[in-house]
């Protein structure tokens, strides 16, 4: 049995419970757009320092992402930590149970503190974007990086 050290799937069930303590809902791709830009905050001028470290190749990162939170939702969907609703605009959204709610407000450990920080300067600016406008940023965020 393969272990994958960071941003296997329980990590990834721990960042969206953060992530959705913040936020009503949100639909697979916020969550994926809203958990790297958080991670790489300092890429996008939104915090200090990015909480994975500097890491020249953190843009090819988001397709395995994206495996591993399907896989973080499942998680939380198999031990009642997840609702999901349909939403006109974003299709299908995710968000938390009162169990998972519980579970969430638990979570007091320096790095669940400096991520609600740098996801908070996030949502400050990037909330109300929709999941294509997100992953645009994202895209824009690498050419800049690239130029």
């Amino acid at each position: 049995m393969k272990t994958k050290l960071f941003n296997g799937k329980f990590e990834l069930a721990l960042r969206i419970l953060l992530i959705l303590g913040q936020r009503e809902s949100a639909s697979l791709d916020q969550l994926l757009a809203f958990d790297f830009i958080t991670t790489y905050a300092s890429s996008f001028n939104l915090f200090k320092d990015n909480l994975h470290g500097d890491n020249a190749f953190n843009y090819s990162e988001i397709a395995s992402r994206r495996v591993m939170m399907n896989k973080g939702i499942s998680l939380l969907r198999m031990y009642n930590l997840l609702g999901i609703n349909y939403s006109e605009q974003n299709g299908y959204e995710y968000c938390l149970t009162d169990l998972g709610r519980s579970i969430e407000n638990q979570f007091d450990d320096q790095y669940a503190i400096e991520y609600r920080q740098s996801l908070s300067n996030v949502m400050g600016k990037y909330s109300r974007f929709s999941s294509k406008k997100l992953m645009k940023l994202i895209d824009s965020n690498l050419m800049k990086e690239l130029e």
